[in-house]
């Protein structure tokens, strides 16, 4: 095997060549009324800062959005330790607290201890995370992002000014291109951390323009929606919450600013008691009458302002509204605006390299920075970097073939372990679209295939129906009981039908099909089926029929192939388990369950996996089943292979780094708990495995380019190779131990790295970092669907594949919906953790110890 080259990149960190020298003081922020929007909070301060009383407040505070603001140097204040403002927006001067719309500032010193930016020399250079070296960081992150966040759409971490943007006709929304800032302790010094990010907003301009882009009407007067509309509930689900300018005044020369709180239907037709004129009044009305304006769509839906809880209703024709520009779209991205959003968001290593340059050359003029007395490098970063030894392949008969950068072809190779596949039928559920000729000229090439790879079904077993796709979804699809029947005719063997293989051709947007279908064969019958989506069943070329080769043998207890590599050959020299864990959590503001996952290893090469999974709390990161989700992988996997580990890497997605210390906290102490329980349960006499806990982050922000002109250590598309490591101190954490790997090659755009976080090695002796940044390497080769080495280890990738599994598992009887875009049930106000775990059914028997999951 070749040896690892080193080499050096540029990376999107920025030196902070000096951390701020001024002392902060912390104080405590309120509002009365509570101000619930963050973007109001900010502007409210920001307008007592700068108008009210700027006297007061200079140097002006920096705020974190919520309740926490800092000040370089204590303020005089009229009390010893707070003061209250009664302000207003649009008023120069301050208000009576009994004043409509008038809101009170409590700012309250928190603490006389002042707080000094140095104290991240406790992290930087002691390699402790301590409180105070936790605040100092926090503090320097708002101090860098304070500037650009107070004059821009934000959220928080980035920020976005609308010059770069795209409208996304049909969906209401726009992206837009932004800049992310992040500030992070290094070994010796504090960095600045400045990437690329991309935000839906919703578009501005008139409120009807907006909802006739969202619903993809033309005409205002479909606008005139009664409340069992089916799009009634989906446009007022887009519109809570958004900001408007609402017309009034004489002619409509003032407006005001409000948040949507709702739609009626007919809002011109709808009616209140005015009391001043003593009788009920029409929206349409009131408004003529009030500010001489004369509704041209009385008919169309009205917009509440009002809340449930208020005493009357506050109704506003639609017409007199503009929607605010950039206002973030917080709710999940629609699967049509998935693709755009991605081409968007893809940018040239180089073209996103320049980006990031701009975006950090403004931070020295900042007030705030300016005001701290800190300094950024704006140049990037350069580090060095490794590029580990190439990776090797096997395939059967022993035969290994070199990977080149990230991919290799199974061309003319016999899988590594070929499945027996006894049985397969094809169900077509587009109808008359497919002449049975074309069918079954698919399953031809696809026994041909198979032939080839070394998996042989037996040609001609397969049968062709057709089936009516409005039929196959009703009832949980008894229509593929019926298939099931057709096939038993055919071959008269029981056997040979409970071990069939169904490929289901579906129309090209089937998704509750497809739920459908997966439901009737992980959940109900245990039988293995397999999707086609209808654009490729004709015309379909070689590679699409490897592809379903690929998922057709490993599912079917066949392995394709195997990563070699002297970490995994150390690894094999004793009993190990691999294990991957996952949480996927609900979209915002979405009542139903997290979905939690684990995946565990049961051969020898760390190529065969067992999936368990469940349900939990939403948006809770902490594994609650885990104990049992291990107790259960180690008994079993002890079963199977008669001995017992001696070695367990345990492989955790979806950790944010505030969460390390807890999750390693509680994790780990079950993991252990529940091999503790396999011991006492089996009466093992055998020491327990050693255990080696690593967090796998792909949402980080850290990339990394090669040099200009550098050819000999980048790609085609201007990227680092992969099997590059990136682990020198100036990158990573000085307290953990961790490095990023970019393990696969990009086909478009900038490629990204993961980022591993050891937070326990007791293989220590056998596996110090450089050993688990190869063996990590080895299992990203170990994907079973591809022939390209993937951007995690197999096992995280199939943890996540199971979490996105989860509505296939919930029982259609249970009254609840597994869909993003519903509440958990209709009028639930509190969780029922109970009725979900009741409703999640598991996978069936016949399948629980296969890779169901491909």
């Amino acid at each position: 095997m070749s040896q690892p080259i080193p080499f050096t990149v540029l990376t999107n960190s920025f030196a902070i060549t000096r951390v701020p020298t001024k002392v902060y003081y912390m104080y405590d922020i309120a509002f009365s009324p509570p101000v619930k929007e963050g973007q109001k909070r900010n502007q409210l301060l920001h307008h007592l800062q700068t108008t009210v009383k700027p006297a007061t407040f200079n140097p002006r505070l920096v705020y974190d959005g919520n309740a926490i603001a800092y000040s370089p140097g204590r303020i005089n204040l009229s009390g010893s330790s707070g003061a209250t403002f009664c302000i207003m927006l649009g008023k120069n001067d301050e208000q009576s607290p009994l004043a409509r719309g008038a809101v009170q500032i409590r700012i309250t010193l928190t603490s006389s201890e002042a707080i000094r930016p140095a104290d991240v020399s406790d992290t930087t250079v002691d390699r402790r995370i301590t409180q105070r070296s936790v605040t100092a960081t926090n503090l320097m992150q708002l101090i860098v992002r304070q500037g650009p966040n107070q004059n821009n759409t934000n959220n928080g971490r980035a920020y976005f000014t609308g010059s770069d943007r795209l409208v996304i006709n049909g969906a209401g929304i726009e992206l837009w291109g932004g800049i992310y800032q992040s500030v992070r302790p290094t070994l010796g010094r504090m960095i600045l951390t400045v990437d690329t990010s991309t935000a839906a907003v919703y578009q501005s301009g008139q409120l009807i323009d907006v909802m006739l882009d969202f619903l993809g009407y033309r005409n205002v007067q479909d606008l005139q929606l009664a409340e069992n509309h089916p799009n009634y509930k989906k446009l007022e689900k887009f519109l809570k919450k958004l900001r408007i300018k609402v017309l009034s005044g004489t002619g409509g020369q003032r407006s005001r600013i409000k948040s949507i709180r709702g739609i009626v239907p007919a809002g011109g037709n709808y009616t209140f008691y005015k009391e001043s004129e003593g009788e009920e009044v029409t929206v349409a009305q009131h408004f003529h009458r009030a500010y001489n304006l004369r509704m041209q769509y009385p008919k169309i839906i009205g917009i509440s302002l009002s809340g449930r809880k208020d005493s009357g209703a506050d109704i506003v024709p639609a017409e007199y509204c503009t929607v605010e520009r950039g206002q973030l779209y917080r709710h999940k991205i629609p699967e049509s605006v998935t693709p755009a959003m991605v081409k968007f968001a893809t940018l040239r290593p180089r073209e996103r390299l320049n980006k990031i340059i701009a975006g950090a050359s403004h931070y020295n003029r900042s007030e705030f920075v300016v005001e701290s007395e800190m300094r950024v490098d704006t140049n990037p970063m350069e580090l060095r970097a490794t590029i580990l030894a190439e990776q090797r392949i096997m395939y059967g008969n022993r035969v290994t073939m070199n990977v080149n950068n990230g991919a290799w072809n199974v061309l003319k190779k016999q899988l590594y372990v070929a499945a027996s596949i006894e049985s397969w039928a094809m169900v077509n559920f587009c109808g008359d679209k497919f002449r049975m000729s074309i069918c079954e000229g698919f399953m031809n090439e696809l026994w041909k295939c198979c032939s080839e790879l070394g998996v042989a079904p037996p040609h001609g077993v397969y049968n062709v129906i057709g089936h009516n796709v409005r039929q196959a979804c009703i009832s949980h699809c008894y229509q593929l009981d019926g298939v099931m029947q057709e096939i038993f005719k055919k071959t008269q063997n029981p056997e040979l039908v409970a071990k069939v293989n169904l490929m289901i051709i579906l129309p090209q947007n089937a998704a509750p099909i497809r739920t459908e279908v997966k439901r009737w064969g992980d959940i109900e019958h245990g039988i293995a089926t397999f999707c086609v989506r209808e654009g490729k069943v004709a015309g379909a070329k070689n590679q699409y029929f490897n592809n379903v080769a690929l998922k057709l043998n490993p599912r079917n207890g066949g392995t394709n192939s195997r990563g070699v590599s002297p970490a995994m050959e150390m690894l094999k020299n004793e009993p190990f388990i691999i294990m991957g864990a996952d949480v996927g959590h609900p979209g915002p503001g979405v009542q139903k369950p997290s979905v939690t996952s684990l995946v565990y290893s049961h051969d020898t090469n760390a190529t065969q996996y067992v999936a368990l999974s469940g349900v939990q709390a939403p948006r809770t990161e902490i594994i609650a089943d885990l104990r049992q989700y291990v107790r259960n992988a180690v008994d079993t996997w002890g079963a199977k292979n008669q001995t017992a580990p001696v070695r367990i890497f345990f492989f955790r997605d979806g950790v944010s780094e505030g969460e390390f210390a807890k999750v390693a906290q509680e994790e780990i102490k079950e993991i252990k708990g529940a091999v503790d329980d396999v011991w006492e349960l089996r009466k093992l006499k055998a020491k327990k495995p050693l255990l080696t806990f690593i967090v796998v982050g792909k949402r980080h922000h850290a990339v990394f380019f090669p040099k200009p002109g550098d050819e000999r250590h980048s790609d085609k598309t201007g990227n680092c190779r992969a099997g590059s490591v990136f682990d020198s101190d100036e990158i990573t954490h000085p307290a953990l131990d961790d490095f990023y790997l970019q393990s696969h090659s990009a086909i478009i755009g900038t490629c990204r790295s993961s980022h591993y976080i050891v937070l326990l090695n007791e293989n220590r002796d056998r596996f110090p970092l450089p050993a688990i940044q190869e063996l990590a390497y080895t299992l990203c080769h170990n994907y079973a669907k591809a022939t390209r080495s993937v951007s995690i280890p197999a096992p995280v990738y199939y943890a996540d594949l199971v979490c996105a599994r989860g509505p296939f598992h919930i029982d259609p009887n249970a009254t609840l919906n597994f869909d993003d875009g519903m509440s958990a049930s209709s009028g639930q106000t509190t969780f029922d953790l109970a009725s979900w775990k009741s409703a999640y059914l598991p996978i069936n028997r016949r399948l629980e110890k296969t890779m169901y999951f491909l």
